[in-house]
């Protein structure tokens, strides 16, 4: 057997969406619905009901670990997902590029993500090795955008400290500080301070930030530090099922937390992690993995973009380039005797919120030991009535389960 796991970031939405539909509901999918009819669908709250998840969480829980157990925050997955080597004892932190301005209570916030930076950011990094704190090892990546993760290395830190994003224009960096009483929690904040004063001095003056601010652009002028945490202790898939994967992502947090549970990562030329991703190029990724491995995680990002940038058009033609470019290819390509495939989201993000809610999600399970429901297509009112009715989490060790790697419990 072969396995297919395809998560939709913010697949859910709601019908506020477009015209008493969802984005998805509204969306021209014959593909889908193709293997909708030969399949079985239902919802999945991706944590549990009346959880607001965050896409972290979220993703440990379809993957099937509990993140209440497990969890120890965002900025670890990031680390891993940019290709950082992290140790036990090591704190890491998903970090912006932001724009700032001095004033005489602080550096103040001018915009989050720079203007979205799109260009010049692996100078900026290059600049950011001058980050030296006596007793630290300090290692910073830009990723994609104003994106990138920051990971510290010394004796006695701790992960219980808070950001320095205020997270609203205008307003002053928030200075870190220890939220537990615990050692090593001031230590890290002060070193974190340290840090975030350290990347200003370093990139206002910066000749990249010079020539944004000719152009009339923000500066990417300081790092914007958050979701601190240390090495979770994660039993590997492998070890768990005796089954290898691979995983298929743009965004660096969804490779981390897929490396994090013990998949090899597969990089793919034009996975962006963002609306213009080659999902072509993610498509035949897919159909090559399952040559050498036993199951593939493949992640797409756009649909929960355009849901945060509350783009329900957007969000649709995504979702209709999803069918006939992943989709299509699947159907036509894959051994359908020997394969099944789960396709959800990791959360709903509805057109008029813009952000994660408790909604369920979709899910659609098609493969030969699945039986099928009446369903001929796939959204929120049909998978509220398919065969696998509603449930949490777990939809990965329900895919392995079905392709009958999944060890028993009990006698």
């Amino acid at each position: 057997m072969k396995g297919i796991f395809i998560i939709a970031d913010g697949l859910g939405g709601r019908p506020s969406d477009i015209d008493g539909k969802t984005c998805l509901e509204a969306a021209d999918t014959p593909y889908l619905d193709a293997l909708a009819t030969r399949g079985s669908s239902g919802l999945v709250d991706p944590i549990g009901p009346g959880v607001r998840p965050g896409s972290d969480t979220a993703h440990l829980s379809l993957m099937g670990y509990d993140p209440y157990e497990v969890y120890t925050g965002r900025g670890v997955f990031e680390c891993l997902g940019i290709g950082m080597d992290v140790k036990a004892g090591d704190i890491c932190f998903r970090a912006n590029f932001g724009s700032v301005e001095t004033s005489d209570d602080g550096l103040r916030l001018l915009d989050r993500r720079a203007g979205r930076i799109n260009e010049g950011q692996k100078d900026l990094e290059a600049a950011l090795r001058g980050l030296s704190i006596p007793g630290t090892e300090i290692d910073f990546l830009a990723s994609t955008q104003h994106r990138g993760a920051l990971r510290i290395r010394g004796e006695g830190l701790s992960r219980f400290i808070s950001e320095t994003d205020p997270h609203v224009i205008g307003e002053l960096l928030h200075p870190s500080a220890p939220t537990a009483d615990v050692p090593g929690a001031q230590k890290t904040a002060d070193l974190v301070n340290q840090i975030t004063q350290q990347s200003y001095e370093l990139l206002v003056e910066h000749p990249l930030n010079q020539k944004r601010i000719s152009e009339g652009k923000l500066p990417a002028n300081v790092l914007l530090l958050r979701g601190a945490a240390d090495c979770p202790d994660l039993p590997s898939i492998e070890s768990i099922y005796g089954v290898r994967g691979a995983v298929i992502a743009g965004g660096a947090l969804y490779r981390g937390v897929a490396e994090a549970c013990g998949m090899t990562y597969i990089p793919v030329e034009g996975a962006t992690g963002g609306l213009d991703t080659d999902i072509v190029a993610k498509a035949e990724a897919v159909l090559n993995a399952l040559k050498t491995y036993d199951y593939v995680f493949c992640h797409l990002k756009g649909t929960d973009n355009a849901g945060h940038d509350q783009d329900a058009e957007a969000k649709k033609a995504f979702i209709e380039r999803m069918d006939t470019e992943l989709f299509k290819t699947l159907i036509e390509r894959v051994d359908w005797d020997s394969t099944h495939l789960a396709f959800t989201g990791d959360h709903c993000t509805p057109i008029d919120y813009g952000d994660h809610t408790v909604d369920p999600v979709p899910v659609l399970f098609v493969g030969p030991n699945i039986p099928r429901d009446s369903g001929t297509t796939i959204g929120i009112r049909v998978a509220g009535q398919g065969g696998l009715g509603r449930f949490s989490g777990r939809v990965l060790p329900m895919l392995l389960g079905y392709c009958n790697w999944a060890p028993k419990f009990g006698s």
